[in-house]
């Protein structure tokens, strides 16, 4: 999870001017833990979107800050290697807000382990 928003922030801060704004947010909804990565940024074109998560996928070229285009298709892997998704919602001149969403692990105060005692 710790490479999957390194990755989410990295971009962030690639693709959005000075000034502008990026946020993480988390949440706990229905078993699943969320967390949001929100910029203010001037947003990505609707074609683009299709083909974000897909790998050595580069967009726009111009804008795209050297990367090989791997980030978000290794992210998406992690994601959905712990049983979760990854989506990703823009608005030109809104920003973009990518949201991973993940099962959370029942409370350990939940599981119930038999007690053994010591043979005598």
């Amino acid at each position: 999870l710790r490479l999957v928003l390194i990755i989410l922030l990295d971009n962030a801060l690639v693709h959005t001017p000075p000034g502008a704004k990026i946020s993480v947010t988390g949440s706990v909804t229905n078993g699943h833990g969320a967390l949001s990565v929100r910029d203010s940024g001037p947003g990505i074109a609707p074609s683009v979107l299709p083909h974000l998560f897909e790998r050595f996928y580069r967009g726009d070229v111009s804008r795209n800050g050297g990367g090989a285009g791997l980030g978000l298709a290794i992210a998406k892997e992690l994601v959905e290697a712990q049983a979760g998704t990854i989506g990703v919602e823009s608005e030109a001149g809104m920003g973009t807000v990518f949201t991973v969403q993940l099962p959370l692990a029942e409370s350990r105060t939940s599981i119930r382990t038999p007690i053994r005692t010591p043979a005598a």
